[in-house]
């Protein structure tokens, strides 16, 4: 083979070669007076079908993502929701063996509030439902955040009721998660707030726990949520702990209310 012929691959890129860099030295000679316009346009045009892959790979993934993680939510809620309906099973059988009530056996009656009464805060409540209604003395009344009192007095279209700031309020909770007991009362000293009386010094209590109520009294069913412990402290005499409780219920901005109705109801 000849010295002045070189093999096909050489001359291929050495054709190449020589391509690029008369076009480079055109566009060096000319590009002031190509239009950038133009150029843009090309390019757009050129590179458009390149954008549209790459963003149609991108949503297929961001949605493959997405899918997996909605794929694994559901699986975590249907684990969850069948240990809730294996605990409600167990719960429902230990009710029957206790003779506790079903809260089947409860339904909610929706009322108006019409006025309330009390200073500095609300300790009353006038309902727009009453005896004709199915409302029946000692009901319990509550809301969607939490537990307002229990019914007093019933009429032929209204009733009133007790919150838990009546003086005369008890109300047997307890702390949630913990088991904790205590018995929720009014207190004017220092200042008008709800307090868990009853608790031991060697009892654990943080602020920011649920209190709720205990079933220990057939005043109320156990679990309505009734308040958060706002501060722990000790109480006059020192002998036990003295737990301020703020309302779930915002007592002062009341609108509306549900009358808990017991079907299978014992005298209060």
């Amino acid at each position: 083979m000849g010295g002045g012929f070189l093999p096909p691959a050489e001359r291929r890129t050495s054709v190449l070669v020589g391509v690029y860099a008369a076009l480079s030295l055109l566009l060096l000679l000319t590009g002031d007076r190509i239009p950038t316009a133009l150029l843009r346009g090309f390019g757009a045009w050129l590179f458009a079908p390149l954008d549209r892959v790459v963003l149609t790979v991108d949503r297929m993934a961001a949605a493959w993502r997405e899918n997996r993680s909605l794929h694994e939510r559901v699986t975590n809620l249907e684990v969850e929701n069948q240990k809730l309906r294996m605990a409600g099973v167990e719960n429902s059988e230990l009710r029957r063996y206790l003779k506790l009530p079903d809260w089947q056996s409860y339904r909610l009656i929706p009322a108006e509030i019409l006025s309330l009464s009390g200073e500095p805060k609300p300790t009353a409540a006038t309902f727009s439902t009453g005896d004709r209604h199915g409302v029946h003395q000692g009901d319990v009344v509550i809301t969607g955040e939490g537990l307002l009192g229990r019914v007093e007095e019933v009429y032929g279209g209204l009733s009133r009721a007790a919150l838990i700031t009546d003086p005369g309020s008890a109300i047997a909770c307890e702390i949630e998660s913990t088991g904790v007991l205590g018995v929720l009362r009014p207190s004017s000293l220092p200042s008008p707030r709800l307090v868990l009386t009853g608790v031991p010094l060697s009892d654990t209590v943080r602020v920011g726990q649920m209190v709720l109520t205990s079933g220990m009294s057939s005043r109320f069913p156990r679990g309505l949520r009734v308040g958060v412990v706002n501060g722990v402290g000790r109480d006059r005499g020192g002998l036990t702990l003295d737990i301020e409780v703020e309302p779930a219920a915002r007592l002062s901005r009341l609108r509306h209310a549900f009358v808990l109705v017991n079907d299978r109801r014992e005298e209060p």
